[in-house]
């Protein structure tokens, strides 16, 4: 994923392709799930008590995060089949800058909680893969640490 070394984005198809090519080929599984449920234990085994009460918590009862779940579980993916999807653009302009896809970082805050890369570990991977990075009012790195994680991306000058 992410640039080439030509300035050209890989699709993200090919990691798709890269993990069942694997599965097929190798009988080698993907290390981590995407079963959120199987995601929360495993979270739990690997973080520091006090890190995963954080997350987990939902910054209190939790009833927030619910509404936010049940309004996701309104929304439904309907494929279309048989339909070319070569080639797929998928770019958006914000703010007149170009991103390869829809999709926006905006982590919890307070990153430094659950991992020593804090919100600059996010916002590299976020530059990486050219996603914009939402910073949280509630950070542990600086604007000026995610800027220089960003690799000093013009658009932060």
């Amino acid at each position: 994923m992410g640039d080439s070394g030509k300035g050209v984005s890989q699709p993200y198809v090919n990691y798709q392709n890269e993990i069942f090519a694997r599965g097929i080929l190798e009988g080698s599984l993907p290390q981590l799930t995407t079963d959120p449920n199987k995601l929360r234990l495993h979270a739990k085994k690997v973080l520091h008590k006090n890190a995963y009460n954080y997350i987990a918590g939902a910054a209190g009862e939790g009833a927030t995060m619910d509404a936010n779940r049940l309004a996701f579980r309104q929304w439904k993916i309907i494929p279309r089949m048989m339909r070319p999807t070569v080639p797929r653009d998928l770019k958006i302009t914000l703010f007149g800058e170009q991103y390869d896809s829809p999709v926006l970082m905006a982590p919890v805050g307070a990153q430094q909680v659950y991992h020593e890369d804090k919100e600059t570990g996010t916002a590299a991977a976020c530059a990486e893969l050219n996603i914009p990075f939402i910073m949280s009012t509630s950070s542990t790195s600086s604007i000026l640490e995610v800027a220089k994680a960003n690799g000093d991306h013009p658009r932060w000058s």
